[in-house]
């Protein structure tokens, strides 16, 4: 498990990953004004585990920027380098002093 599950208060959605009909991940994350921040990421470390990761976060960035998400904020650093080289083909960067990891979403267009 990467970070840690937010309190009920924070109203947070999850994302479940399923592939078949097994349960391989499950994501927590909020919209706090223009930040979405996801607090917990939890995933079966089975085959395929790090691209089932990356499409639970693509896939509640898509939500969060549906929302008006300008940027994203993981609440934890993952240990993996295998998981942090992924994030960052997503435009993740680390930010080692406040031990998260952001990603700026690109801008809305109007039209």
């Amino acid at each position: 498990m990467l970070g840690a599950l937010p309190p009920p208060e924070a109203e947070a959605r999850i994302l479940v990953g399923l592939r078949g009909h097994r349960l391989t991940g499950a994501i927590w994350f909020t919209l706090k004004g223009q930040t979405g921040i996801i607090s917990c990421i939890a995933a079966a470390q089975a085959n395929g585990w790090h691209s089932d990761v990356q499409e639970l976060i693509v896939e509640a960035s898509l939500w969060l920027s549906s929302r008006g998400a300008a940027h994203i904020e993981l609440m934890a650093i993952p240990g993996d380098e295998a998981l942090v080289a992924r994030l960052m083909e997503l435009d993740f960067r680390t930010y080692e002093r406040q031990g998260v990891m952001r990603r700026l979403l690109p801008a809305q267009s109007a039209a």
